[in-house]
């Protein structure tokens, strides 16, 4: 079974900010399999069992917040015995253009607390991401705070975009690997 994790902050106030981006590409990828999430009692984590070319995967969004989500992603992935090889994590990145996707296997958490969390909870970096790239913030402003302020209105078409090119990178990576996956998502 392969484990989809879509990053974000819980509530209203944070639903539709530059650092949710995975949870809502987590949410599209269920919405899109016609199923609804449910709360998984053992990690607290929401999940929804989904079929993706034959393949069994559990979508997964932590209800905590981004720098604590490894306390429900760590237990989530031990009850399910899921290795970090069939883990992908879903998440905003700064260092990556508005609207542009990149997918790797490990690596460092780059100043990510969401993925810091889950290295830490699962003993390992080697999971594979879906890095959903925001953009750097305009001049001065403070990273933290940019990722934590909505998109503006104006991106709403982009970020539909995008989270539809996150739907469909991360059935490419379920359903045909991440050498495979990553020469198409990367050429778009």
């Amino acid at each position: 079974m392969k484990l989809i994790v879509g990053l974000g902050n819980p509530g209203p106030k944070y639903e539709k900010t530059r650092h949710n981006i995975g949870a809502m590409v987590a949410d599209g990828l269920v919405a899109s399999a016609g199923e609804r999430w449910k709360l998984h009692k053992k990690s607290g984590a929401q999940v929804a069992p989904i079929t993706v070319a034959g393949h069994q995967v559990l979508v997964a969004k932590p209800r905590n917040y981004m720098n604590e989500c490894g306390r429900q992603i760590g237990p989530l992935a031990k009850f399910y015995s899921v290795p970090p090889a069939d883990l992908i994590v879903l998440h905003d990145e700064l260092d990556i253009d508005f609207g542009q996707l990149r997918l790797k296997q490990g690596g460092g958490e780059g100043g990510h607390n969401g993925l810091r969390s889950i290295s830490q909870a699962i003993g390992s970096r080697d999971y594979l991401r879906i890095r959903l790239g925001i953009g750097r913030p305009p001049g001065r402003q403070d990273p933290a705070d940019f990722v934590l302020k909505p998109f503006p209105s104006a991106a709403r078409t982009e970020v539909e975009l995008l989270i539809g090119r996150g739907v469909d990178a991360a059935e490419l990576l379920v359903s045909h690997g991440l050498e495979a996956a990553q020469n198409t998502v990367h050429a778009w």
